[in-house]
């Protein structure tokens, strides 16, 4: 049980950028972050309430949390947020969330999961979470990972494999607005901030209470990459960890800021972007595409009853 904290909560976040990965929820946060009014953490994604295992004291809360990933906020800033994909996967990260903010607001992205799933699978690659090359096999192997076996020795979380999971957006929405409530949620379809990122944007901005600051280009961030040496990868992704459970991969160190609020890339990031290979996902088969048409199929149109919108054109041929 937490021992009762006297020390006075630093400011909290009002909103969090949910998931899902690989929906444009980076370039979504780059766009919020230019915008002088609201403050964004320290990294992007800091993960903290999914990595915790029970719900913090004030003094844990602000040393591990609030004061290192909000220690740049200022009085002029109307907003704070911050974007880790994972909470949206975790009942308990949302709960401990509403638990110090009962009124914040959740940012949702969603995207056709026959493009967001071969990207999400090289993405785990380039993490070295996933060592099998090929999506078809990865997929396969869910049942016996959920079960404990053939994960991955560097996998922090074997729930990052379980793509059907990951790309079921209907079931992780109904539990978000159960929790949260609906008006407190926002949802953005990649399709449209593509088409329409300042309209996005504007939108955005009105669900967070925040004004408009006259942004016009919106630049699109993250296209898949792999790594050229194997080697050099597991040097700059070895796990932390703190007495047997992942604290971080390359967050807290990737980045490093100047005095004026600048950034400046560490060592470590020059590494591994030398280390980079701009590589695209390989397309799916028919058969694959058969498979996650079947299987998703549900959760694709239980997405449509809770949105009012219809999504069933992702999966078809």
């Amino acid at each position: 049980m937490n021992k009762i904290s006297h020390q006075k909560q630093a400011r909290f976040p009002d909103f969090f950028i949910v998931g899902a990965p690989r929906c444009g929820t980076t370039s979504l946060s780059r766009y919020l972050t230019r915008n002088p009014q609201i403050c964004f953490s320290r990294p992007k994604e800091p993960h903290y309430f999914a990595r915790i295992d029970d719900t913090p004291n004030t003094d844990e809360l602000n040393r591990d949390y609030l004061d290192r990933c909000f220690a740049h906020c200022k009085p002029q800033h109307r907003s704070l947020g911050e974007g880790s994909v994972s909470y949206i996967y975790s009942r308990e990260a949302i709960e401990r969330i509403l638990h110090f903010n009962p009124d914040a607001r959740f940012i949702v992205q969603i995207r056709n999961p026959l493009t967001m799933l071969p990207s999400y699978h090289l993405r785990m690659r380039y993490l070295l979470q996933e060592d099998q090359s090929d999506f078809v096999h990865a997929w396969r192997l869910q049942s016996a990972r959920l079960r404990g076996e053939q994960i991955p020795k560097r996998c922090f979380d074997v729930r990052v494999l379980l793509y059907k999971e990951i790309a079921s957006y209907g079931a992780q929405l109904d539990q978000l607005f159960k929790l949260a409530g609906r008006d407190k949620t926002h949802v953005i379809a990649q399709d449209d901030l593509i088409k329409d990122p300042l309209g996005v944007y504007k939108t955005t901005l009105e669900f967070l209470g925040v004004g408009y600051d006259g942004q016009t280009v919106f630049e699109r961030r993250f296209a898949s990459k792999l790594y050229r040496y194997l080697w050099l990868q597991q040097l700059l992704f070895a796990p932390v960890t703190k007495g047997g459970k992942v604290v971080d991969i390359l967050q807290r160190r990737a980045r490093k800021y100047n005095e004026d609020g600048s950034k400046r890339k560490s060592l470590l990031k020059r590494l591994a972007s030398l280390n980079n290979v701009p590589t695209s996902p390989d397309p799916l088969t028919a058969e694959m595409t058969d498979i996650l048409r079947e299987s998703l199929q549900p959760d694709v149109l239980h997405l449509s009853r809770l949105l009012d919108r219809d999504f069933s054109f992702w999966l078809e041929p």
